[in-house]
């Protein structure tokens, strides 16, 4: 459950950033003096600022389980993860991240309830902070669903219920009906992004069933292939559109996790034996390029060390995405020829005769690096982390539970 008064003060405080509130005091707002449509710009960006910073907390627990991050320091709670440890609801930095990616989504459907209201009685200024809304929250639904095997939405004091493990892929179908709502207001800018989330619900939905339970014998999808051609009309060559972490709005923890306080680095270091290298590309037979390129720029500290951007959907996901329906309905060649549109993309020597499964998987890899779609890709498709410990690795297919200062403060959950 979510603490009232902290979450109320957190909404309001996330609010003010990037608008004017005609009020004395914004400190001093109680929650309904968010029924002024003055304050609709304010409540869209706290719901997506309070998702930026629990995607953050949850993104790097998650990714310390994979290849391509590894714990360098000197925290029991991340080499746990590390070992491939997910199911203990102890784990004091999942529970850590709880309490921020439930704030998260319920942030973000304030913000849409609240903006919701206002357009039905045509006082929203601006519809497109509805889109946003509608945006964040479906955005935040995939990441949960991604990440946890079991999830609870309170409201605020009032206790939720699980929601069940088989259930979790409902997250994907609400994430698709918010999306449908965004579609039909969009402009042109929030469309591109509406339809790059669309493709990737559809998709994410289809691999979920892939790892519960896991089934590396079929591990391919056909699913969000019309929906990512689509997204492609609208998006330039290499589209990308990020999470964008700042000083004004919040950090983002994973950032500071690897660039900052140095508790974890992005693949194979000298402080680990035995980790996991660098993977070769399949053509040049050499350190893949593209890892290169995307680590260097999560590294690139310019900016600060708390503040690396999150890539939410991309073009070259959605080859992706094709790529693999195709593969998934037997036309290797065709999955090639889609994977060869990402090389081009940076000049690098397209396949020929590579094994297209092993090509998808490749790309996968490289183009989605610290984007957080790695843990399930490594399940589906058999793989393994050399950092993983047969005693603490948790079963295939384990991503996290509900956490015990939930089950503690929820009576509607037992241990």
């Amino acid at each position: 459950m979510i603490n009232k008064t902290k979450v109320l003060s957190l909404l309001i405080s996330f609010a003010v950033i990037g608008c004017d509130l005609e009020v004395d005091n914004p400190n001093s707002l109680l929650e309904d003096d968010l029924g002024d449509p003055s304050a609709a710009v304010g409540v869209a960006n706290g719901g997506w600022n309070a998702s930026l910073r629990g995607i953050g907390y949850i993104m790097i627990a998650n990714a310390v389980a994979t290849d391509e991050v590894v714990w360098i320091g000197s925290r029991d709670a991340w080499r746990e993860l590390d070992k491939g440890g997910m199911e203990n609801v102890y784990n004091e930095f999942v529970d850590g991240a709880w309490p921020y990616i439930t704030e998260g989504r319920w942030m973000s459907d304030k913000a849409v309830s609240v903006l919701e209201d206002f357009h039905s009685k045509g006082t929203l200024p601006n519809t497109q902070d509805l889109v946003r809304s509608y945006l964040t929250a479906a955005m935040v639904r995939v990441y949960i669903a991604d990440m946890f095997d079991d999830f609870v939405y309170s409201d605020k004091t009032v206790a939720g219920n699980a929601i069940g493990d088989a259930n979790m892929s409902g997250l994907y179908d609400q994430a698709a009906a918010l999306l449908g709502k965004a579609s039909a207001l969009a402009d042109a800018d929030n469309k591109i992004k509406v339809a790059g989330l669309q493709a990737r619900v559809a998709h994410a939905k289809a691999v979920w069933g892939k790892v519960n339970p896991v089934n590396t014998a079929s591990p391919y999808v056909s699913a969000g292939a019309t929906e990512a051609a689509a997204a492609l009309a609208l998006m330039g060559t290499d589209y990308k559109w990020k999470m964008l972490f700042s000083g004004s709005t919040v950090s983002n923890n994973m950032s500071w996790q690897i660039n900052g306080r140095l508790e974890m680095d992005l693949l194979y270091n000298d402080y680990v034996a035995n980790g996991d290298v660098q993977a070769n590309d399949l053509v040049t037979g050499t350190a893949d390029t593209r890892i290169t390129a995307l680590a260097a720029e999560f590294r690139d500290i310019s900016g600060g060390t708390d503040y690396a951007s999150i890539t939410v959907v991309s073009a070259r996901e959605m080859h992706l995405i094709i790529a693999e329906s195709k593969m998934a309905g037997g036309d290797a060649a065709g999955c090639l020829a889609e994977l060869n549109k990402i090389r081009a993309l940076d000049e690098i020597a397209a396949y020929t005769t590579e094994d297209a499964g092993a090509a998808l998987q490749a790309e996968r890899r490289a183009n989605l690096f610290v984007q957080g779609r790695r843990l399930s890709d490594m399940y589906r498709f058999g793989v393994s982390s050399n950092v993983w410990d047969a005693v603490e690795k948790s079963p295939a297919g384990t991503f996290f539970p509900i956490t015990i200062r939930e089950i503690r403060a929820n009576p509607n959950l037992s241990q």
